[in-house]
């Protein structure tokens, strides 16, 4: 057979040949193969698709092909001779997928067949097409029903394609859809082909629709089809009509006719004006104006159009110019809107004018030009439509030719019109016509220049005009210079000269005072008394100014008065009063053994006048009184030739100096110049030995102290080994070696220096080395040095306080005398004593030398005292003790000097600072600094950190950021708990803020004598007072405090030195900082001097601060002025309760001149910088001597008696806790203590108010009956505002704000409040992520205050307080303390902001009003929440929750939701494992959760639960039990809440409630009737016992009838206590402050066998349950033990008693044991009993 080859002949594309499987036919023709498989695209036109072959056994026969089956709707062809198979017709895939044909092959008889597999690939030919192209659906606005909810069915897209291209994908757009995040409010559920709303839909504009539009796109893939969606809205009446302006205003004439129109007013109401009667709107007027003779009404109104008419005829604009109506427009459905229409009423000139004055008496002054106005001549006219023309009367009267009237108006109508009164022509006091003064007539009409010919328009008044004399001359000096030549010796008290001066004005009759020009005469040498004669006042000096220009002014009366110089030139001669003095050398050096010599030839010097003879020659010689060793060892000879001819001293060694004797010497001089008399004094030349290596060295000892910072990278210097040896110059012929080496240490075998490694640990070594000496021929000297290693903390050192002692560095280190002690031990030691933590907490951790700072010996050493806060306060307060217990002078006590470049560079040390700690002393900035201060005394040496001064400190917020716990980032008893930001401290009650401070304090006065004596410093009656931190060296400085006293003389502060640190003998008498605030006769003044001499500053306040009630008192300084306010200029303390005023809110501020006063500062004075402590209360010591001598007359200020509370110090708090020093004094004031004085304030309240007056105020977030009740916070969404009206008047002159709020945005207003036509506005708003308070007071631009550090955005709840007293601002958030507070106190301008009760207070934004009915909010405050919002102390209400309360409502309010919620953040959010995302209102991050930390003990990451028992978080010895996922404190006996914290007060008051009282007695009155009844039963059952014990078979009872003993009436005398089961040692549960003492009762079951009941029991039970019975009543009898089990015959008592702890108690039920209390007292049948409605109150307990 022939074999064919099957070619390919142009296969279309993606056709593949597959798979081949036989079919059936003969041998002798065989197709290729038996199977043929194609693709061909669908739609394909006729084309080629296969080429089919047959081979055939005998060769020559043809071939014919032909389609045996599967072409019955001939699709396909295929030629009979070639075996081409081709295409008719298209292939369609939605038809037929694929194709089945069997071909056949015959040659001649014989057949063969193949199946052909045609598969039709898909194209994607149908596009998708909806079969509606619009659905429609409607349904009701604002419906939130079961939301979501499908509103339309079926819309669904057809496509006719199969397969891939027939899957549909949906989408949706248009109204309501968004994709920014925000949740839409369709969706479209593509499965079911239905549109399902989610929200509720509104249709009234402004953000509504009665149309929302949809489209929904069908895809797939590459064709799309649309389909749109309206979803109609059917109206409900949800609108209220409203006025788009909200106050119209209008003009009608005063003498408009009844029934004139005044304005139509129209409403808007978006509701569907078809839909009922939703938008049909009816007006009329609610508040109308009324005639007030008739008592008619002034206007009516149109109901349909809204027309407003007269109903009265003529209005007087002169009676009642203005007429506000309120106008309601009230839909079908009820609701209403208001709006305000102001009526202007217009003038007719119908009144006539008048002048103010019927004459008008002037006294002016001649230099008054004919431009100046010499007088405004005011006009009453109560008309408005005035035309004023003014004249002066001709020939009225003198002068009346020289003046003129000039017309004015008023400005707006709110000042009377006016007329200038001018003069036409120069006038002079010194003509005689014009001193006789002047007399004439003026007019006024208000008709025009035509009113003339109007006499009832025209009015008249009288001039009177006196000239006045101007202090218009210099004074005149006779002579106005004078010369003299005085000696320096001249006395004081001489007289120069006198200058007379005389001043033309007031006839030359006017006063001249005279005074000396300060700066002419800096040294005030000269002095002039009122006569103009110049005297000399103080020591004339040739040598310090040889010449003076003294200044003389004469100064006459007037005002501003006029001035006139004179000078006087005084030269000064020479007279011979200086000694000479030691001119060169000063020191010289000899080398010791070197034998007689010259040892220096010494030149003198003197600065008198040469030239007179007061100098040379000089003559030298050794001083008489020279000691004997001086006089044994130097001779001195006098060289008169010397110094070309001015005579020198030779001084002379008599024999060789030896230095081991006397390292130095000193030779006193007796110099004397040639003047007559000749000066002599007593120079001193220095004469140091150098040494000479002529000893030997002998085995010695050294101990070393080193105080080291971990970790460290440098080696630690130790100092040198020491052998005791004399020579101290021989350092470099001696060698160094170990004797025993240590690792760690290392030497230097040339010099001897030791050093140690960084990583050394503590402990003591021993170390010993071997010296040998060349020179003396000394080898392998013993040397042992031990070494004292201690790792200190960084914060310990740079909490340590400087002390400055007047002697070397190595005399401080030194050990001395038998003991060994040295003055660095003994100032430890005597430090220790006085410390209350512990005597080794105190330890001097660095010593440094200051001598190159210095010109006398001092040192710097650093003492810190671990644990105590005001340690460097008590050394400061134990200064002089110290000094004598060491025997060294203390210089200073924590005073450092700053920029000491120069000291830091020779260290050569870096600034970087090493362990990033720094600290501000006295104004400079301390810092850890690289390297080691060594101080090497031979036989002992001190190694510390070393302690870098800086530069000053900046001013800002100097409190540390407390980011880790340490002593004391929680003060007065505070607990530090670390968290995931920081840390927070669990506060003491009594305390305040985030770091536990005590802001209040009681004085007990006294103390006014003080008293120094030998050098002890005492009193002799014990005064209070506290010292606290110093007060910051700025420029800036504002200090507040409140107090609270009777005394009218009391000491409120004082800064300054001690009674010794600034006395005339010491160097730093210079030093006369000081201030001194204090209270005389009850009025605050201020002493206060900043180094450039000293200001007072008196209020003499109209009332006196000494009535016991709390004041406050502002100190601020700054640019060279100092000023004090006092109550913020209220005229009252600040701290009264805010109760609604009797009048209308201030017209008129307060007297400024009763409640603040400023003066000016020295120009030298910049900064306050004592470095001492602010002493509050009292002064510890007496006043410096030299300031109460020298300075001003200063009485020794008296101790405070009472209490000072909320001292600030530029915006921070200062602690006046248990940690300050102090006497006399402690924290806390009962006076002003509300529960000392029998009113408790519950948990959520705080004491407010003065003594007589104390109050509770409920906490920012409580409010309600005992502030129990948490308020209802408000959402705010996009564009949401509300306006309230208010039902009090605010006062004028002071407007507080205070509210809760959280937010994540960082813009938006929170509360604005503004006076009528928002001229002034006072708001707090949040602006760039800060929150601020802005005022704008008319006409003074608007102000800004912001809490620029604090960042409030934060999603967390935060509290605000603003307040403003007139221009002054003061705000506050949280605990508002140092960054959480800022004040500006500027009070300067109008002072008075009358609030808009009824528009001016908006919260969340200001609406904006565009066009009728759409609005912007300005500034808006979105997905935001407010709280509790008080305006001047009420609290307003914030709808929805609240619409209305007793001193507001909520007018209008648009997009506020009730509640704070938020939608889950943490949907679609992962983390990585273990974490959670965990959310955070509007936000997230990835954490545990509460009370679970991350844990890898197990090598592998897991989230376990967090022991906080170990952070000892309860208070007060209470017992922490670790929970799942928090903690449970266990509280003692006396305290409560959460963490013990709180002291468990009862209601002790006795002022009790009128319905409380009845209840009491109504009670004691059924207690009176129950024990009466008690007594009766037991005399008739005693009487019972006696006669029924003959029938007791008679009377048994069954045992189904037995009453179980549960069951019983209790007799009264089995009434006992019931005692709460202790948990720990300690009561399980605490009382309850809001329930009076009331004990839960038990019923104590009595003995059964003595009882009926009991023999009945007996006999019915078996012996067994008899004796069981016989048993617990037998044990019931016993004295109750909280340590033995008892059984009782109730049900609840059979099983042992469960000791309840505070969490079985707290949640009753749960997990709580039966026999546990709370199911006791649950149990039907327990013995639990109860009087009454004791019950109902131990589950008040209970819960």
């Amino acid at each position: 057979m022939a074999v064919n080859v099957l070619v390919p002949l142009l296969i279309p594309l993606g056709e593949q040949l597959t798979n081949v499987t036989k079919l059936v036919g003969s041998d002798p023709v065989e197709f290729e193969r038996p199977e043929y498989v194609t693709e061909v695209p669908e739609n394909t036109t006729r084309d080629l698709l296969l080429q089919l072959s047959a081979r055939v056994q005998s060769s020559g026969e043809a071939v014919e092909y032909r389609i045996a089956e599967g072409n019955g709707e001939e699709l396909f062809h295929l030629d009979p001779s070639s075996g081409r198979l081709s295409l008719r017709h298209p292939l369609d895939f939605e038809d037929t997928q694929q194709h089945e044909l069997v071909v056949e092959a015959r040659a001649g008889e014989a057949w063969s067949q193949a199946r052909v597999v045609v598969r039709v690939v898909d194209q994607n030919d149908h596009a998708p097409f909806f079969p509606r192209a619009l659905h429609e659906t409607q349904i009701t606005e604002e419906d939130d029903r079961h939301l979501p909810k499908v509103i339309l069915k079926h819309v669904r897209a057809v496509d006719g394609d199969a397969g891939v291209h027939g899957r549909l994908s949906y989408s949706v757009e248009g109204n309501g859809i968004f994709n920014n995040g925000s949740r839409s409010f369709f969706a479209l559920d593509t499965a079911a082909g239905t549109i399902q709303v989610l929200r509720p839909l509104d249709r009234d504009p402004p953000h509504g629709r009665a149309q929302w539009r949809l489209r929904v796109t069908a895809s797939d893939g590459e064709l799309e089809a649309h389909t749109d969606v309206r979803v109609n809205l059917k109206d409900i009446n949800d609108n209220a009509p409203y006025f788009p302006s909200h106050t119209t205003t209008t003009t009608v004439s005063e003498d408009t006719p009844k029934g004139a129109s005044v304005v139509q007013v129209k409403a808007t109401d978006h509701d569907d004006p078809l839909e009922a009667d939703n938008a049909q709107v009816t007006y009329s007027l609610e508040k109308n104006a009324v005639d007030e003779s008739s008592g008619s009404a002034i206007f009516s109104i149109d109901s349909q159009l809204g027309l407003i008419t007269t109903a009265l005829c003529c209005l007087d604009r002169e009676k009642t110019q203005r007429y506000t109506i309120q106008v309601v427009a009230t839909d079908g459905g009820g609701l209403k809107g208001t709006g305000t229409v102001v009526v202007e009423v217009g003038d007719v000139n119908d009144v006539p004018p008048r002048f103010s004055r019927p004459e008008w008496t002037l006294d002016v002054c001649e230099s008054l030009t004919p431009d100046n106005v010499l007088a405004t001549l005011t006009v009453v006219d109560n008309d408005v439509s005035n035309n004023f023309s003014f004249r002066v009367v001709p020939g009225s009267g003198r002068g009346w030719q020289m003046f003129r009237v000039e017309g004015g108006s008023g400005d707006g109508g709110a000042a009377l019109p006016w007329g200038n009164l001018r003069a036409t022509e120069t006038l002079d006091y010194e003509d005689a016509d014009h001193r006789r003064g002047f007399r004439f007539k003026v007019q006024v009409t208000d008709m025009g220049e035509e009113g003339w010919k109007t006499p009832d328009h025209v009015a008249e008044s009288w001039v009177s005009l006196r000239l006045v004399d101007e202090n218009d001359n210099d004074p005149v000096f006779s002579e106005d210079h004078a010369h003299l030549t005085l000696p320096e010796d001249t006395p004081p008290g001489t007289l120069l000269t006198t200058f007379t001066a005389l001043d033309p004005d007031k006839g030359g009759q006017g006063g001249v005072r005279y005074k000396i020009a300060e700066d002419s005469d800096p040294g005030r040498q000269f002095g002039v008394d009122g006569s103009g004669a110049v005297w000399v006042v103080g020591n004339l000096d040739r040598e310090t100014a040889a010449a003076h220009t003294v200044l003389v002014w004469a100064v006459d009366d007037g005002n501003p008065p006029r001035t006139a110089t004179a000078t006087l030139t005084v030269n000064v001669t020479d007279v011979n009063d200086n000694p000479p003095f030691l001119a060169e050398p000063r020191q010289v050096q000899v080398v010791e053994n070197g034998g007689a010599q010259v040892v220096a030839r010494v030149r003198l010097g003197d600065p008198d006048d040469w030239r007179q003879g007061h100098g040379p020659p000089f003559t030298v010689a050794l001083d008489p009184r020279a000691p004997q060793h001086v006089a044994d060892t130097f001779r001195v000879t006098h060289d008169k030739r010397g110094d070309e001819g001015r005579g020198v001293g030779v001084v002379w060694a008599r024999a060789g100096l030896d230095r081991e004797e006397r390292r130095s010497l000193l030779v006193p001089l007796l110099v004397a110049d040639a003047g007559w008399p000749p000066l002599t004094t007593t120079a001193t030349l220095t004469v140091h030995v150098a040494d000479l290596n002529d000893n030997p060295m002998t085995p010695a000892s050294k101990t070393v102290t080193v105080y080291i910072l971990q970790p460290h990278g440098k080696p630690v210097p130790l100092g040198r080994v020491y052998v005791e040896d004399p020579d101290d110059w021989d350092s470099t012929s001696k060698t160094y070696t170990w004797r025993h080496h240590l690792d760690g240490f290392f030497l230097h075998s040339s010099t001897g220096d030791l050093t140690m490694a960084p990583d050394t640990p503590d402990g003591r070594y021993e170390l010993g080395f071997l010296v040998s000496d060349i020179s003396q021929g000394q080898t392998d000297i013993e040397a042992n040095v031990t070494v004292q290693v201690t790792a200190l903390d960084p914060r310990d050192v740079m909490d340590a306080t400087p002390l400055t002692l007047a002697t070397e560095s190595h005399r401080v280190v030194r050990e001395e005398g038998e003991g060994g002690t040295s003055i660095l031990s003994r100032l430890v030691e005597a430090a220790r004593a006085w410390v209350e933590v512990g005597r080794g907490s105190v330890r001097a951790v660095s010593v440094e030398s200051l001598e190159e700072l210095t010109t006398s010996p001092s040192t710097r050493v650093w003492l810190s005292s671990s644990g105590m806060a005001n340690f460097d306060q008590l050394l400061m307060y134990r200064k002089h003790e110290l000094s004598q217990v060491i025997g060294v002078d203390i210089k200073d006590v924590g005073v450092i000097t700053c920029n000491q470049t120069g000291y830091e560079n020779a260290r050569g040390d870096s600034h970087e600072v090493a362990h990033g700690l720094s600290r501000c002393i006295s104004g400079c900035r301390a810092t850890l600094g690289e390297g080691f201060s060594v101080v090497d005394a031979n036989t002992s040496a001190l190694v510390g950190p070393r302690i870098k001064v800086l530069t000053t400190c900046s001013c800002g917020n100097t409190t540390p950021d407390h980011y880790t716990c340490t002593p004391y980032t929680c003060l007065n008893g505070g607990r530090c708990i670390p968290t995931p930001t920081g840390t927070r401290c669990i506060c003491p009650h009594g305390t305040w803020g985030s770091r536990c401070k005590v802001l209040v304090r009681h004085f007990e006065g006294g103390g006014t004598e003080q008293v120094f004596e030998g050098g002890v410093h005492g009193a002799s009656r014990v005064g209070g007072w506290a010292w606290v931190a110093p007060i910051p060296p700025c420029a800036d400085v504002h200090l507040s405090l409140e107090v609270l006293t009777r005394s009218p003389a009391a000491t409120l502060l004082y800064s300054g030195p001690d009674h010794g640190a600034a006395t005339p003998d010491t160097e730093d008498s210079s030093v006369r900082e000081l201030l001194l605030l204090e209270l005389r006769q009850g009025r605050p003044s201020l002493l206060l001097d900043m180094g450039g001499g000293p200001v007072t500053l008196t209020l003499n306040a109209s009332s006196s601060l000494a009535d016991n009630t709390w004041h406050r008192i502002d100190l601020i300084w700054r640019d060279e002025l100092v000023e004090m306010i006092v109550d913020l200029c209220t005229g009252g303390g600040l701290d009264e309760s805010p109760t609604p005023p009797a009048s209308p809110a201030h017209t008129t501020p307060p007297d400024a001149h009763t409640c603040r006063g400023a003066t000016r500062l020295p120009r030298a004075a910049r900064v306050f910088n004592t470095g001492g402590p602010l002493q509050v209360g009292g002064l510890a010591h007496s006043l410096p001597a030299h300031y109460m001598n020298e300075g001003p007359s200063i009485l020794r200020p008296p101790h405070l008696q009472g209490c000072l509370r909320n001292l600030r110090v530029n915006g921070q708090l200062v602690d006046l806790g248990g940690g300050v020093l102090s006497r006399a004094s402690y924290p806390g004031c009962p006076a002003a203590d509300c529960l000392s004085n029998g009113l408790y304030c519950g948990l959520h309240a705080r004491c407010r108010g003065s003594p007589g007056s104390l109050r509770c105020e409920c906490q920012a977030g409580w409010g309600g009956p005992g502030c129990a009740t948490p308020t209802t916070p408000t959402t705010f969404l996009l564009n949401s505002y509300v306006k309230l009206a208010l039902s009090f008047t605010p006062l004028g002159y002071t407007t507080s704000i205070s509210l809760r709020f959280r937010t994540w945005r960082r813009r938006g207003e929170l509360v604005v409040v503004t006076s009528q036509h928002g001229r002034d506005r006072w708001a707090v708003e949040v602006v760039g992520g800060r929150v601020c308070v802005a005022l704008r007071l008319h006409p003074r631009p608007p102000t800004s205050l912001c809490l620029t550090r604090a960042t409030l955005t934060d999603g967390r709840w935060h509290s605000l307080a603003a307040a403003r007293y007139g221009s002054a601002v003061l705000l506050s958030a949280d605990d508002g303390d140092g960054d959480l507070y800022n004040a500006s106190l500027v009070l300067e301008g109008r002072q008075l902001l009358q609030v808009d009760k009824q528009e001016g207070v908006h919260v969340g934004g200001t609406p904006e009003f565009l066009d009728v009915s759409v609005f912007k909010i300005e500034s808006d405050f979105f997905d935001g929440c407010m709280d509790d919002l008080r305006i001047s102390g009420r609290s307003v209400p914030l709808p929805p929750a609240t619409n209305s309360s007793a001193w507001g409502q909520a007018s209008v309010y648009k997009g506020v939701e009730s509640g704070c919620g938020a939608p889950s953040a943490c949907v679609n959010v992962s983390c990585r494992t273990p974490l959670t995302c965990v959310d955070t209102w509007r936000s997230y991050h990835c954490g545990c959760g509460e009370g679970r930390v991350v844990s890898t003990s197990n090598s592998q990451a897991t989230c376990e639960d967090e022991d906080e028992c170990v952070w000892r978080p309860c208070l007060n010895g209470g017992t922490c039990f670790n929970t799942q996922p928090s903690y449970v404190c266990a509280c003692p006996a006396g305290f409560r809440g959460q963490h013990c914290h709180l002291p468990d007060v009862g209601e002790t008051s006795l002022k009790l409630p009128l319905g409380i009282l009845v209840t009491i007695v109504v009670w004691c009155t059924f207690l009176l009737l129950l024990i009466c009844a008690f007594l009766l039963h037991q005399h008739h059952r005693r009487s019972a016992l006696r006669r029924g014990a003959s029938h007791e078979k008679e009377d048994t009872v069954s045992c189904k009838e037995q009453v179980s003993p549960c069951s019983r009436t209790p007799n009264l005398l089995e009434l006992q206590l019931l005692k709460p089961p202790r948990a720990n040692g300690q009561p399980a549960w605490t009382k309850n402050p809001n329930i009076a003492d009331v004990d839960v009762l038990q019923v104590e079951v009595a003995t059964l066998c003595n009882s009926a009941e009991t023999h009945q029991q007996q006999k019915c039970s078996t012996p067994s349950t008899a004796s069981q019975h016989q048993r617990e009543g037998h044990q019931n009898l016993r004295p109750k033990d909280s340590g033995t089990e008892r059984r009782s015959s109730s049900g609840c008592a059979n099983n042992p008693p469960a000791g309840d702890d505070l969490r079985n108690y707290a949640y009753e039920g749960d997990g709580s044991s039966p026999g546990s209390l709370s199911s006791c007292l649950e149990s039907c049948s327990g013995s639990a009993k109860f009087l009454g409605g004791f019950r109902e109150v131990a589950h008040m307990v209970e819960s």
